[in-house]
């Protein structure tokens, strides 16, 4: 059993390699050799009346990687103002998540691995998929709504299958979209710009990304021009008007529980996220049960990649790719390939597997 922080899988991961690992596992997926468990969360009161506690977890498999990876995380939540999340593990600035990795072929297991730079990574290479499938071959121009890790991430990607020349960025915080533009400038070689209103930042690009924690709609769906690739982290931030808008729209697959399959006992407390919550009813009123998310269900980009469905069909045609679902694939994919990546340079700390394996059959 080996042990990889951040800095191990770091050490491994970049962007090509990200991408690679994505490819394998939904070429899997296309021929039924991958799988995925939606994700779950359980809420339960802390006692305090600001917060809730939210455990989360998700889970897939990869024939061709030969592992399966659940990735656990367990935070304390809160919507200050109903426009965004905030989270930590127990203090505000730190965070435990954590993956998990089983061998398919004998069930032995093979590593425990901190998720914080693989989930950003596995988020954003998902986002260059849906833009190497869906955006024009030609986009030159991004607009990017948000300045923290995953915007860095999906500026990457995308930026692997697109010839980008000049990126417009805005945050709500000035100092960040400054810091992000000089430092995204340098990384990419880009001409990368902080403006001033999200307007500026979509007005005229040939792809919009919203990568932000906010609890509802990012951008007007009428700056974005004909022909124009759209993409967000969460549904939270679209809204009809930009599904609307969109004459492509694709998604990676199901994102959690749809609320139509009524399982028993689970509810939707947070912006469509299947869960189920403990607590009283004035505990549970402190959920942010009014918030909701787009939920529509649409074609999958594996889908439309292997031409079993209709994608872009003209240069004038807005796309938009909703990067969430299938989640457990992709940790199993990129983490599967961290794992071989590491096992050959000798990365990690390693643990008796005896501590993992027991002799009462459970």
């Amino acid at each position: 059993m080996r042990y990889l922080s951040n800095q191990d899988v770091m050490a491994v991961l970049d962007m090509r390699e990200a991408l690679a690992a994505l490819r394998i596992g939904y070429a899997d997926l296309a021929i039924g050799d991958a799988a995925y468990v939606p994700r779950i969360d359980v809420y339960a009161p802390t006692g305090r009346d600001e917060d809730y506690y939210r455990w989360g977890s998700m889970t897939g498999v990869s024939k061709s990687f030969g592992v399966t990876a659940i990735r656990i995380k367990s935070d304390v939540v809160s919507w200050p103002d109903a426009k965004t999340e905030e989270k930590y593990c127990i203090e505000p600035g730190t965070y435990s998540g954590i993956i998990l990795v089983y061998s398919i072929r004998n069930g032995e297991p093979l590593a425990l691995i901190n998720d914080g730079y693989l989930q950003h990574m596995r988020v954003g290479a998902s986002a260059g998929l849906g833009a190497e499938v869906l955006a024009r071959t030609d986009a030159v121009t991004l607009g990017m709504i948000g300045s923290g890790g995953m915007a860095r991430s999906y500026l990457e990607a995308i930026a692997q299958v697109r010839p980008l020349r000049e990126v417009r960025v805005y945050s709500t915080n000035p100092a960040h979209r400054r810091a992000y533009a000089e430092e995204m400038g340098e990384l990419l070689k880009l001409d990368v710009t902080a403006v001033d209103s999200t307007e500026e930042a979509v007005t005229g690009a040939d792809i919009v990304s919203t990568a932000t924690d906010a609890m509802g709609a990012t951008f007007d769906a009428a700056w974005v021009k004909p022909g124009a690739h759209i993409t967000c982290v969460t549904r939270r931030e679209l809204d009809k008007a930009i599904v609307g808008r969109a004459d492509v729209v694709a998604q990676l697959g199901i994102n959690s529980i749809p609320q139509e399959f009524k399982v028993p006992h689970m509810e939707w407390p947070s912006a469509g996220m299947a869960a189920y919550v403990v607590g009283q009813p004035e505990e549970r009123a402190r959920l942010p049960w009014s918030l909701t998310s787009e939920m529509g269900q649409y074609v999958n980009l594996v889908d439309i990649d292997t031409g079993r469905a209709t994608g872009r069909t003209s240069d004038d045609q807005i796309t938009l790719f909703i990067n969430t679902g299938t989640q457990g694939l992709q940790f199993a994919s990129v983490a599967g390939r961290v794992l071989q990546l590491a096992g050959e340079r000798g990365l990690g700390q390693a643990m008796p597997t005896e501590w993992f394996l027991q002799d009462i059959r459970d």
